[in-house]
């Protein structure tokens, strides 16, 4: 059985509030997009940072103040 992540396929939308200043966060995709240029185009299971087989972590960002965060999103079932 496949798993894909809900929020990188658009299914969801997350909304986040920065703790610092209230502003609404944005999501920036995977974090482990963020470690080699050629990960976003490599095979998620290739990617992954050990995190549980069926979680995507999401950096969010504030456009305000430049805080950041990581969600972790549950991966359904295809």
């Amino acid at each position: 059985m496949d798993f894909e992540c809900p929020l990188c396929n658009a299914l969801i939308n997350v909304n986040e509030t920065c703790p610092n200043c209230g502003s609404e966060m944005e999501d920036w995709g995977r974090v482990e997009d963020y470690f080699d240029p050629y990960n976003p185009y490599l095979d998620k299971d290739t990617t992954t940072m050990g995190e549980s087989p069926h979680e995507c972590i999401h950096l969010f960002t504030c456009p305000r103040c430049g805080y950041d965060t990581r969600i972790i999103v549950n991966q359904i079932p295809t």
